[in-house]
């Protein structure tokens, strides 16, 4: 998909902002140019360095996804190549069926070689937590709970480790220096980890409420 790259990036800024992008270009390029505007896609992948065509056509699951659901629930439009060879506009009012096809289609229904992505504000500052459990059913537990609640974090993922040799000496929970390294309590011969990954947008001057919604889901 990277050699669909084009310059012709475009950012609209405005009550519903968006931003116009080739099927080759990266999502780490798209974030550089829409932070530019004070604004960021909804939704994410892990890994910035991969193409919006090649997402797209996959899904694109992120720890966004359950406020904002998958990149492919955040496009308003597409260009598409048909195995036909012809290009083709479409979006949910017109060429619906095509649209709604090649969003997740794996690249069976055509090549999408541009994309019109929905954005919102980008945060000014982000707190990020890790928490480490052993037990399987406690971890799916709290992931379960934090995604239903009504104020809960922006981010929220759950992914297994291999618990490798070193792993826990260098485990950060956090960025915060002051924080306590939680995982220095994991003594176990337990080959397998369960990790839960979440963020907290906020303002710099918003931050006593931040802490107190970090408190408030403490689960370690």
């Amino acid at each position: 998909m990277e050699s669909l790259q084009s310059d012709r990036m475009k950012v609209h800024p405005g009550a519903s902002p968006y931003v116009d992008v080739s099927g080759g270009e990266l999502w780490i390029n798209v974030l550089n140019e829409t932070l530019k505007y004070g604004l960021a896609p909804k939704s994410w992948t892990d890994y910035l360095h991969l193409t919006v065509g090649g997402t797209l056509s996959n899904a694109g699951v992120s720890g966004q996804t359950f406020r904002h659901g998958p990149q492919i629930s955040n496009v308003k439009e597409l260009e598409i190549v048909t195995g036909r060879g012809d290009v083709v506009t479409c979006s949910s009012q017109q060429n619906s069926d095509l649209f709604h096809a090649a969003l997740g289609g794996l690249g069976q229904f055509g090549i999408i070689t541009r994309a019109r992505i929905a954005l919102e504000p980008a945060p000014r500052m982000v707190r990020w937590i890790r928490v480490l459990y052993l037990d399987f059913a406690s971890f799916t537990e709290d992931q379960e709970m934090l995604i239903s609640a009504q104020k809960t974090f922006d981010y929220i993922e759950g992914f297994v480790i291999i618990n490798k040799t070193g792993i826990l000496n260098n485990w950060r929970s956090s960025f915060n220096p002051h924080d306590p390294v939680r995982a220095s309590q994991f003594k176990t011969d337990k080959k397998v980890l369960f990790c839960l990954e979440m963020t907290k947008n906020f303002n710099p001057e918003a931050a006593d409420i931040m802490e107190q919604v970090r408190q408030r889901f403490i689960l370690v």
